[in-house]
């Protein structure tokens, strides 16, 4: 098979997700050490996630995929994620309702300016075309 660069974004999701698993399976406090050396920096961890999704963006981009196609993609994911979540929403909506909505909105400004650029970028591709 001839991989090209969405197989190849594919491939990694792929390794990833099948990676973690095993060890999840096989040693779930090694994977629990492994995910609170990743988080113990949120801003570190969280501008490496940056960088790698923008190269992801850039390279979907790039392969000739949309940026309408990338948020259709997105809300597939988002009520996959939102399925997940859902078990747990008798702990997470009290401790949301107990933050100060301006303060999180703060500490999570490049994460929420990424997500309005992008619905703004998908908005203008949707009403020019």
């Amino acid at each position: 098979m001839n991989f090209g660069t969405i197989e190849i974004l594919a491939l990694i999701l792929i390794a990833i997700t099948a990676i973690k698993l095993l060890i999840f399976i096989v040693n779930p406090h090694w994977w629990y050490s492994f995910i609170e050396k990743v988080y113990s920096s949120p801003a570190i961890t969280s501008l490496i996630a940056f960088i790698l999704a923008m190269i992801v963006l850039y390279f979907l981009i790039l392969s000739g995929i949309t940026i309408v196609e990338i948020l259709a993609v997105s809300l597939f994911i988002a009520l996959l994620i939102a399925i997940g979540f859902a078990k747990y929403a008798n702990k997470l909506i009290p401790w949301i309702r107990d933050q100060n909505i301006v303060s999180v909105l703060k500490e999570l400004w490049l994460y929420t300016l990424v997500w309005l650029l992008l619905i703004a970028w998908g908005a203008g591709e949707l009403l020019i075309s």
